[in-house]
């Protein structure tokens, strides 16, 4: 027994630093699957990995779920990043795509995805080439069966110096994040493609919705694809949540590891 308990402690001490590395790093990754037309009507293939294809393209919010994150303390963030292909758009005009690309993090019911569900409350930002820059919203109601249409204004983003624009335009990067601090939030935000890019910056917000001190927690994510999008098909790839804030079970596993580690540690004899 002494021997198995000699063996038992360096394992249990390795188990115990393997599970909370990513704590340490600071960085967990999610692939977000599981997605579905919201809004709109669209065949979806691959809705259950992080790489669908909506088909058509073209008037249609799409969502998906992820384990709920709540920004408890200053410094927690979350990240939703994907990349989208359009192909075979009917409409290739400059500005065609303005106000048409849309990206949002919400809170909604927990659960898979169910066409038209409430509530979905959240931020969003808006791709445009406008000089104004894209829009930043946040979507208040808790009845508004589509989480993209008539949202608050909160700030604009960036002018993208030219427009996505074209049959088949380059592949859109979209990434937005939101940052717990001082008890508010800050929200980043990019939307990029070829040598397309508009960045999307609020610092210090807070709301009825979102009010000073949380709680700020999260849940899904949605895509836009306006009817100016006129695309035969749309796909996402590696499409991804990554956040600071580790999932309850990872805790749990840290924590049991630890109790078993102390305990085998308290039961090794003394040397003689």
């Amino acid at each position: 027994m002494k021997m198995n308990r000699n063996l038992a402690w360096p394992a249990i001490v390795a188990l115990a630093v393997a599970a909370t590395a990513p704590l340490a790093e600071g960085a967990f990754i999610h692939p977000v699957t599981g997605w579905e037309v919201h809004n709109g009507t669209s065949t979806v293939s691959d809705g259950g990995t992080a790489s669908p294809t909506f088909t058509a393209g073209d008037n249609i919010t799409v969502m998906a779920p992820f384990s709920d994150i709540t920004l408890a303390n200053d410094g927690d963030y979350v990240t939703f990043m994907t990349t989208l292909t359009m192909t075979d758009r009917s409409t290739t005009g400059i500005n065609t795509l303005n106000t048409q690309l849309r990206v949002g993090l919400f809170d909604g019911p927990a659960g898979p995805i169910v066409a038209n569900d409430i509530p979905n409350v959240g931020f969003i930002i808006e791709y445009t080439n406008q000089a104004a820059g894209g829009l930043i919203r946040e979507q208040m109601s808790a009845i508004q069966t589509a989480p993209f249409v008539s949202p608050t204004n909160i700030g604009n983003g960036t002018a993208d110096s030219d427009s996505i624009a074209g049959a088949n335009p380059p592949p859109v990067n979209l990434m937005l994040t939101l940052t717990r601090n001082a008890g508010l939030l800050d929200l980043t935000g990019q939307i990029s493609g070829g040598d397309h890019l508009a960045n999307y910056t609020v610092t210090g917000h807070s709301s009825a919705t979102f009010p000073a001190g949380g709680p700020f927690n999260f849940n899904r994510v949605g895509l836009f694809l306006g009817d100016g999008v006129n695309a035969a098909s749309a796909s996402l790839a590696d499409a991804k949540i990554t956040t600071n804030v580790p999932e309850p079970s990872s805790c749990l596993l840290a924590a049991t590891i630890g109790v078993g580690a102390a305990m085998i540690g308290r039961r090794r004899p003394a040397r003689r």
